[in-house]
């Protein structure tokens, strides 16, 4: 088997899934690197892109369409830098003016989603000037799009509407309608990123519509997951979940097992927002399973995701009336969250401190959920001891309040240490008493973070009247009305946990046969309840985190940090303004809107080779090559079918004769020249 057809199938992949490279025979490949694309073939059956394999290939490859197909492949898993040097290789080497833009277009989408989008505007437009230049309406269509991709990136929608609105323009006056149809749900993808739901939706709906009439079914799966998406954004639960689940059935019949698990893990996602983690838990083990951990962002926020269900459901199991075996329970779970959360480490760049505090957090959590009374205390300790170590490395990543928090939580379980300390001394009275001491003061320590400030000083009273009780009973005196104000202290301190702390009221209140275990019981049920708390602070359920594109880290609480494009920063793009009027436009509230595409022209494909290097490679690159696009999104973004940019129209030109119009044009200006001196010479012989 040809290289080059293996290098497609390996692309391939990363939409399909499934176990199609496991038919591949890695001993019959035939090429100049057939060693080096066996070792990217066998990593990739095993889930993964080797990297260093791929930056050799990409030396050592000949041929343009290997490395450009390379480089396609490397973009794909995420690896942006190596996808950029690839390419260039390829441009450097390129001598094909139809395969030059292509190239062009394909840096411009990974310099995309490396985040410099001024550059990657740069390559767009460079592209589309190739576009204009050779008369190519398409092309420039899509890469129109693209650069308005670029502009939603950075936020500049009066850009994006620009861009993508010339787009639109031009597969309208070339009537192509399965490009207005992604047109279409490109304005509704600006729109969705602006905060307008209703206006988006009416734009998604729109473009589905018109898939469905073109039968473009993985088109209008992606549209259905976005809609899908926007109806969770607006809490409708129902509408949500129907979009999600027709846009899975439609996958399914394509046999798209990657495209599925991106649509399970937004379907977790919305149950997790409606608080249903039990609901959430099997889409979202089954989008671990499908996704590939080479398609970024999906298999992050997949992940993630995963994490947080796991947390929920052991929180779940501690709410209800904790029996020994749902205390394991839950801490088993939140081991399977903080391994979850280790792995989604593991392959971050933007976020990780956040997963590494949420690990460590989880981790710890696991610990605590299986302390309760019925723990021996030297069991206790050893859990105790085991969670505060895990708090070391959440507060060696965390900053600002929640580094606060987390030291307070750390404080917390050194009372409970003590606490738990004073049964094992029990023959050791001075010992016994300097544990009371250190354990009321560990908990005052961490009772700033308490429900309020007022709340905070009441606790802390209370934990100085305990202290004081066992002073009083040491000196023989009756420690009864110490306890009764440090019950009272608390009932003023109630406002968290109120569970826990009604108990140690009743303990305080109770016999003062035992003073020493009166007061070690109130401690521990003080520290539970104020782990409890400060744990509800740290790990926020309601807070969940994403990814985008550009696999950047989009926190709800923070403003996204994003540079906008400068002008400078351009090439001028001139356009011939000699068109026919576009038809029908889309109106929005009055005036007139383009759209983001984010699915490949039906027309679309892989670029065919030249005549004389055809052979089989025809069949590599068929009109659905660029479609099977796993991305997050409505469906291939149009700057995802870079490859739509190789349209038919191109390929077509290709297919017809080896000359490129640009060649025809030189080879007529060398004949007229010919022609022009022959004249001439024949003048000078009549003359003569």
């Amino acid at each position: 088997m040809n290289q080059l057809v293996v290098l497609q199938e390996i692309y391939a992949s990363f939409s399909k899934g499934g176990d199609g490279l496991q038919k591949i025979d890695s001993k019959a490949i035939e090429g100049c690197c057939p060693e080096l694309i066996s070792k990217l073939l066998e990593s990739c059956r095993k889930g993964r892109i080797g990297e260093d394999v791929c930056r050799e290939l990409s030396l050592r490859l000949q041929d343009v369409y290997e490395i450009k197909r390379l480089g396609d492949i490397c973009r794909r898993a995420g690896l942006q830098g190596l996808a950029i040097n690839t390419y260039n290789r390829a441009l450097s080497l390129c001598r094909d003016p139809i395969l030059r833009p292509v190239l062009q277009n394909n840096l411009g989408q990974a310099n995309a989603y490396q985040g410099d989008l001024a550059k990657a505007a740069f390559y767009y437009q460079k592209a589309a000037d190739c576009f204009a230049k050779e008369g190519n309406l398409i092309g420039l269509a899509h890469v129109l799009g693209n650069l308005g991709s670029a502009y939603r990136r950075s936020k500049d929608w009066d850009k994006a509407i620009e861009h993508c609105y010339r787009s639109l323009k031009t597969f309208e006056e070339k009537g192509d309608d399965l490009g207005i149809a992604q047109m279409t749900g490109s304005i509704g993808r600006i729109y969705a990123d602006m905060g307008e739901k209703e206006l988006a939706a009416r734009y998604f709906e729109r473009s589905l519509t018109d898939f469905q009439r073109l039968g473009d079914k993985r088109s209008a799966a992606w549209v259905l997951d976005r809609l899908g998406r926007i109806a969770g954004q607006r809490k409708d639960w129902d509408k949500a979940l129907s979009y999600f689940n027709s846009s899975l059935s439609l996958f399914a019949m394509q046999g798209e097992s990657q495209s599925q698990g991106i649509v399970l893990s937004n379907l977790g996602r919305i149950y997790l927002e409606m608080e249903e983690a039990t609901a959430a838990r099997e889409p979202l083990e089954r989008a671990v399973l499908l996704i590939s951990r080479q398609t970024k962002p999906n298999y992050q926020n997949a992940l993630y995701y995963l994490a947080k269900t796991y947390s929920s459901l052991a929180k779940n199991c501690l709410h209800k009336i904790s029996s020994e075996q749902q205390r394991l329970e839950a801490s088993q779970l939140f081991v399977l969250a903080a391994n979850r959360y280790q792995e989604l480490a593991s392959i971050l760049a933007d976020g990780q401190a956040e997963i590494k505090v949420a690990a460590a957090v989880a981790k710890c959590r696991s610990y605590l959920a299986r302390l309760d009374g019925q723990v021996p205390d030297e069991v206790a300790l050893l859990l105790a001891e085991k969670a505060q170590a895990s708090l070391d490395n959440a507060a060696a990543n965390a900053k600002g309040s929640k580094k606060a928090e987390i030291l307070g939580l750390q404080r917390i379980i050194a009372g409970m240490k003590e606490a738990r300390s004073i049964g094992l001394l029990a023959n050791e009275p001075l010992m016994q008493k300097r544990a009371l001491t250190n354990a009321s003061e560990y908990l005052m320590g961490g009772a700033q973070g308490w429900a309020s400030e007022e709340a905070g000083g009441f606790l802390c009273q209370a934990l100085k009247n305990i202290n004081a009780g066992v002073e009083v009973q040491r000196s023989g005196r009756d420690p009864a009305e110490k306890l009764l104000a440090a019950a009272a202290a608390l009932r003023q301190a109630s406002a968290a946990e109120k569970d826990m702390i009604a108990e140690a009221i009743e303990i305080l209140e109770g016999s003062t046969a035992n003073v020493s275990g009166q007061c070690q019981a109130a401690l521990l049920l003080i520290a539970g309840a104020m782990a409890s708390n400060s744990l509800s602070k740290i790990d926020d359920s309601n807070s969940i985190l994403t990814w985008d594109e550009s696999q950047h880290l989009n926190d709800p609480l923070t403003e996204p940090n994003t540079e906008p494009i400068a002008k400078t920063d351009l090439p001028v793009l001139e356009i011939s303004k000699e068109r026919c009027e576009a038809k029908s436009p889309i109106l929005a509230d009055g005036w007139l809107v383009p759209i983001k595409a984010d699915v490949t022209c039906k027309r679309s494909g892989q670029l065919l080779l030249p005549a004389i290097r055809q052979l089989d490679k025809r069949q590599l690159f068929n009109a659905n090559d660029e479609r099977q696009e796993p991305q997050e999104r409505a469906f291939p973004e149009v700057n995802e079918f870079s490859e739509a940019t190789q349209n038919s129209e191109i390929e077509k030109d290709a297919e017809r004769s080896p000359f490129s119009r640009t060649k025809a044009v030189f080879l007529l200006k060398v004949m007229t020249a010919l022609l022009v001196m022959l004249l001439a010479i024949e003048a000078i012989l009549y003359l003569i």
